[in-house]
């Protein structure tokens, strides 16, 4: 009898774990980095005669022109650091990466493994240690610095001679490096140099020779047997050793590359072509914008890197450039992230040299720009936030507020001519109050929207309201400190009481700026026309406010230009005025507050992310450029939002956007079922099960087939928990199925389902 059910409960078991086998495994990531960024901005292109490679501001792409197909490698795939300035494929078929920083990547498309060279990037003796372009010989990989030239051996993977003087140049930046007539050519800022015949001991300055005074020499290129230059004066012959002027071409001149037939370059933004017999041809219509490179495919097909358009090839039929590049954002500017209600995340890019706002639906971006929409008169997109309707409002640098409705399309532009906005005075002659730089929205416990219009000349007109109905009012600035039409965003507390950011990370404002807050119905104490003012004297521990976010428990947190202050009481703002004394925090300037689910105040800064607990006494966490190996894209945190459904955090800096997957999620109010990922879980290859779709304050119990108590514990992160497939003293379970039981702190909600555990 006992042998019959044992036999019973092994094919029970056999059937679940058949069963669960099938179901859709995804792994919870936690921890996981991504990035992402613009890979318009090329640097340098490379080729391997079938698809090309592209070095960007934003990382490196390679593009197959036989399906116009993309891969995107950034610091979250092997990089060190995606600020790329130059690219090559050596004869082996790997491709060297040089970065602003000094770091040499070296990715190889066979194996898809990285190999790294970190020397250059680590001497700190040298200010600037950019690498500016390889050049290989034979086994020797030639790296121009902004410093000098170096040798590195490819097959041994070592270093050989580093140059850091030619005659009487020393450390000059060198732009490009070429091998002609058994001497090595460099073209610097202090000239064209290139060994003397004959000599042995290279690293000795002597052994050069200064063949050339122009400093703007950036390309080199061996056609028909003879060297040429791309200068800053036109394209330039060697022969018989001096250089010379070739075709009456005198412009800003770029080699790009050759075949047997052609010499291709670039004179400004117009291609050409030199022939064997010193014929020059002009090739197409003029570029969009400067070309930095070039290369031919098998199909003998030139293909351009362009400074802001990705790669282009000539359409002779349409005569005009066709380019490609990677979806992402339009920049890599993100000074405002936010999630709408579709869990789609929209981003704003910069008050000056701005790229727009983007989109990011977890599978593509959608920009909107000045090149894409009418209503964009600017690209300068500082602020963004979502309003009623899951409505998005921009805020743009002199040309108005945007509206987007809830398809994403930019349905109104609200400036001095619709409601009205009075901004800074454009034009002095013709006095028309044009220039607007509306900040970010809040909106109120009725579904009005409110505006502030920063640098209003008319005081009594810097605050605007929306009303439901789409009537606007208008109500005066502050009386508190001065000018009254300093404040840049807002947000808007329980109470309907609105505060404002006085300050932006990088403006120098020396206005005399308060901290203000206002409520029109004039029922707060010590207001002044509904107007009131909290102080360094009430607690406050800087007047510069860069950012403000209410928490789950209704506190406002303060970011100021020294740490964090706290308002427990925002009805009686002054009363109950907090600092946070946490040392690591106390006294940065806060970029930028975010609140996670389990109301851990996440925290930008300069020198990174800090993640405090929720009353801000704890440093639970903190990631910056060095602590991740440059997984997040620069230590300069601008904005800071949450996924909460899915667990991840993202980070908006002037480089890129970087993502974090972490536990906390949003909680389910009801719990009726949970779901398991990844089921089966395979030991040791996953680490952990994750349990999804919990209510506040969960417990979670793990049981045998049997029924049998194995672990139980508290659900780690908001909306989700993680079983580490151990028994309740540490041990690894053995392979079998096992129930997952959730409950709430009454036990009054249960939800259970099924993992098979299966070590390999």
């Amino acid at each position: 009898m006992f042998e019959s059910r044992n036999i019973m409960v092994v094919r029970l078991l056999f059937s679940w774990i058949v069963a669960l086998v099938f179901v859709e495994s995804v792994h919870a990531g936690i921890g996981e980095w991504k990035s992402y960024t613009d890979m318009k901005n090329v640097r340098s292109v490379a080729t391997d005669g079938t698809v090309l490679w592209a070095g960007t501001s934003g990382g490196i792409f390679r593009f197959d022109p036989a399906d116009s197909s993309y891969q995107k490698f950034t610091n979250a795939e092997g990089l060190s650091s995606n600020d790329v300035t130059a690219i090559f494929v050596d004869s082996y078929g790997d491709v060297w990466v040089g970065e602003q920083n000094g770091s040499v990547d070296i990715y190889s498309p066979r194996s898809g493994t990285w190999r790294y060279i970190s020397n250059i990037a680590d001497d700190k003796t040298k200010a600037n240690r950019s690498i500016n372009r390889f050049y290989q010989f034979g086994d020797n990989m030639y790296i121009a610095t902004s410093f000098g030239l170096t040798e590195f051996s490819i097959s041994k993977f070592e270093f050989g001679d580093t140059h850091l003087g030619f005659s009487t140049l020393i450390q000059p930046v060198v732009a490009a490096v070429s091998m002609y007539q058994n001497r090595i050519f460099v073209a610097t800022n202090g000239g064209i140099a290139a060994t003397k015949p004959g000599a042995t001991n290279l690293t000795d300055p002597q052994s050069w020779e200064i063949l050339s005074t122009i400093s703007s020499a950036n390309s080199f290129g061996v056609f028909n047997g003879t060297l040429f230059a791309g200068t800053g004066n036109g394209l330039l012959q060697f022969q018989n050793n001096v250089w010379n002027s070739v075709g009456g071409i005198t412009g800003v001149t770029k080699i790009l590359t050759h075949v047997d037939t052609s010499l291709f370059f670039a004179e400004a933004q117009q291609v050409k072509s030199l022939s064997v017999s010193n014929t020059v041809a002009t090739i197409g219509v003029q570029t969009p914008n400067p070309v930095v490179g070039g290369a031919i495919v098998q199909t003998q097909t030139l293909f351009l890197g362009l400074a802001s358009s990705g790669i282009g090839m000539f359409n002779t039929d349409q005569q005009s450039w066709k380019l490609y590049f990677p979806n992402g954002p339009y920049s890599n500017y993100f000074s405002a992230i936010v999630f709408d209600e579709n869990n789609v995340l929209w981003a704003a890019s910069a008050r000056s040299n701005g790229g727009g706002f983007y989109a990011f639906n977890r599978q593509e971006w959608t920009n909107y720009h000045r090149g894409n929409n009418p209503l964009v008169l600017s690209n300068d997109c500082f602020a963004i936030a979502v309003g009623p309707n899951n409505s998005k409002w921009i805020g743009t640098w002199g040309e108005g507020l945007l509206l987007v409705n809830s398809q994403g399309n930019i349905v109104r532009r609200f400036d001095y001519d619709n409601p009205g906005f009075i901004g800074v005075v454009r034009d002095i002659n013709v006095g028309i109050p044009s220039y607007t730089v509306p900040g970010g929205i809040g909106v109120d416990q009725s579904g009005a929207v409110w505006v502030t219009v920063y640098g209003s000349i008319n005081g009594s007109k810097v605050i605007w309201k929306m009303n439901r109905d789409s009537t606007w009012e208008s109500y005066p600035g502050s009386p508190f400190g001065s000018p009254p039409s300093f404040m840049r965003h807002i947000v808007v507390d329980g109470n309907n009481t609105k505060w404002f950011v006085n300050s932006i990370v990088g403006s120098n404002t020396v206005d005399n700026i308060t901290a203000n807050f206002f409520n029109e119905k004039n029922t707060l104490p010590g207001t002044v026309n509904g107007w009131g003012v909290v102080t360094e004297n009430d607690g406050l521990t800087n007047d510069r406010i860069y950012s403000i976010a209410i928490d789950i428990s209704g506190d406002l947190w303060f970011g100021t230009g020294n740490g964090i202050t706290i308002i427990t009481n925002p009805s009686r703002p002054t009363e109950r005025v907090t600092r946070v004394f946490q040392q690591s925090v106390r006294d940065q300037a806060i970029h930028c507050i975010a609140i996670d689910p389990l109301n851990n105040k996440w925290l930008g800064t300069s020198k990174g992310v800090f993640v405090l607990s929720p009353d801000g006494t704890q440093l639970l966490d903190q990631f910056s450029v060095e602590n991740t190996g440059g997984k997040l894209v620069d230590n300069t945190i601008l904005s800071i939002a949450f996924d909460k459904n899915r667990g991840i955090a993202y980070f908006g800096t002037e480089k890129g956007l970087s993502s974090l997957e972490i536990a906390p999620v949003s909680t389910k109010s009801s719990m009726s079922t949970i779901d398991l990922s990844p089921n089966p879980v395979y030991l040791p290859t996953h680490g952990a099960v994750e349990i999804r779709g919990l209510v506040e304050e969960s417990t979670i119990k793990v049981l045998s087939i049997y029924g049998k108590v194995l672990k139980q514990f508290p659900a780690q992160g908001g909306g989700r928990a993680f079983w580490d497939c151990t028994d309740g003293e540490g041990n690894s379970v053995a392979t079998g199925v096992y129930i997952i039981v959730a409950h709430d702190r009454n036990g009054t909600q249960v939800a259970s389902a099924k993992v098979a555990v299966i070590r390999k």
